[in-house]
C-alpha cells in the first residue's frame, strides 16, 4: 500500500496593517471621497489637507486651508469637500476638482465637526465654544437655524431616514437628539465621562457612541429607548480611551481606535464582541473605511502617521510530513 501525505499551501485573508503612511505634518481629521477614491486628511496646526490616492495609497496633493482646518465631511451628491476652520469660526466648501474654496460661510464660536445630510443637502456644525448646532442650505450657502445643544458639542451623527442628529456634549457628558425637519430638541440622555465619537449604522438603526472616560462604546435604539447596550472595548485586551469609529461596507463590523494603546479594535455587531485587535501607530484618534477598497484608514497623531487596514495574505505554517512505512518484508 501507497500512503499520499497532502500538507497545506493555502494562504487566508486577515485584517492587518497593510501599509504606514508618514504624514508632513501632524494630522487631525479624515473623510473619504467613495466616488473619487481620495482621502483626506486636515491639518488644523498648519493650514492645509493631505490628499491621499486610493488605489496608491500615497500623499498625490495638499491644499491650503486657512483658519485651523479640523472636522471635515464630504457631499455625496456634488463631491464637494466641507472643512470647518475653528480658529475663523468659518464652514469652507471645496471643489474637490480642483481643491479650490467655493464659499466661505461663518458659523458659531470654534467649530469643530460637520456631517452632511445627503438627501437634504444640508451641512450640519457643531460649535464647541459657543455650544450650538448650525443648520446650513448648502445649495444657497447660507446659515438657515441656529440650535442649542449642551456643553462642548464635539461630533454629531445624522439619521437620515428617520431626520434625527445625535449632537454629543463632551463638557456636559451628555447627547441631544435633534428633530432635523424643525430644529426642536427630542430628547437627552446622559453619558459617563468624556463621549468622543459618533456614528450612525443605517442597516441597524443604531448610533454608536465612543466614551473615553470609562472605556466604553455605548449602543443607542431611540425606538427602544436611547441606550440598550454598552460594550467594553478593554475586553480581550482591546484597548483604552476609544476615540473615532468607523463601519465596514456592509455595517457589521464597528473599528474603534483606542488612543492610548495604539491600538484598533474590531467589534461583531452580531455578537457585539471584539473578535480582534490591530496595532497600529502611535496615539490613533480618527478612522474612516473606503467602501470602494474596503480599506480603513487610521490617524495616529502621536507619530504623524496613517495605518492603512485590509485584508493580508497569511500562510499557515505547514504541517511536517509523516516519516514514510517501512517496506513490508518480503
Amino acid at each position: 500500500m501507497v500512503s499520499i501525505f497532502y500538507t497545506s499551501s493555502f494562504a487566508f485573508a486577515e485584517q492587518g496593517v497593510l501599509k504606514t503612511i508618514t504624514l508632513e505634518k501632524e494630522p487631525a481629521q479624515i473623510a473619504i471621497n467613495q466616488k473619487l477614491n481620495k482621502i483626506y486628511i486636515t491639518h488644523i496646526n498648519d493650514d492645509f489637507v493631505s490628499v491621499i490616492n486610493g488605489d496608491t495609497d500615497e500623499v498625490e496633493a495638499t491644499f491650503t486651508v486657512n483658519g485651523g482646518p479640523n472636522g471635515i465631511a464630504i457631499n455625496k451628491k456634488n463631491n464637494r469637500i466641507y472643512v470647518v476652520a475653528q480658529d475663523e469660526n468659518r464652514l469652507r466648501i471645496i471643489n474637490s476638482t480642483d481643491n479650490s474654496i467655493i464659499r466661505s460661510i461663518t458659523v458659531g464660536s470654534r467649530p469643530i465637526a460637520v456631517a452632511i445630510n445627503s438627501r437634504s443637502g444640508k451641512a450640519y456644525v457643531v460649535n464647541a465654544d459657543s455650544d450650538s448646532l448650525f443648520e446650513i442650505d448648502s445649495n444657497a450657502k447660507k446659515v438657515l437655524d441656529t440650535i442649542s445643544v449642551g456643553s462642548n458639542p464635539v461630533d454629531l451623527a445624522i439619521n437620515e431616514g428617520n431626520s434625527e442628529i445625535l449632537v454629543i456634549n463632551q463638557g456636559s457628558d451628555d447627547v441631544y437628539v435633534i428633530d432635523a425637519d424643525d430644529g426642536n430638541l427630542l430628547a437627552t440622555q446622559s453619558l459617563n465621562d468624556r463621549p468622543h465619537s459618533i456614528i450612525f449604522n443605517s442597516f441597524k438603526e443604531k448610533f454608536y457612541i465612543s466614551d473615553q472616560g470609562d472605556n466604553k462604546i455605548f449602543s443607542a435604539e431611540l425606538d427602544e429607548g436611547l441606550f440598550s447596550t454598552s460594550i467594553k472595548t478593554d475586553d480581550f485586551n482591546g484597548g483604552t480611551t476609544p476615540s473615532g469609529l468607523a463601519l465596514n461596507k456592509n455595517k457589521t463590523k464597528l473599528y474603534v481606535a483606542n488612543r492610548d494603546t495604539d491600538r484598533v479594535s474590531i467589534i461583531n455587531l452580531n455578537s457585539e464582541k471584539i473578535e480582534k485587535t490591530i496595532p497600529v501607530g502611535a496615539g490613533p484618534t480618527k478612522l474612516a473605511f473606503n467602501t470602494k477598497t474596503s480599506k480603513l484608514y487610521v490617524i495616529n497623531r502621536g507619530n504623524n502617521t496613517i495605518s492603512v487596514i485590509g485584508n493580508t495574505l497569511v500562510s499557515p505554517t505547514p504541517s511536517p510530513s509523516p516519516s514514510p512505512s517501512p517496506s513490508p518484508t518480503p
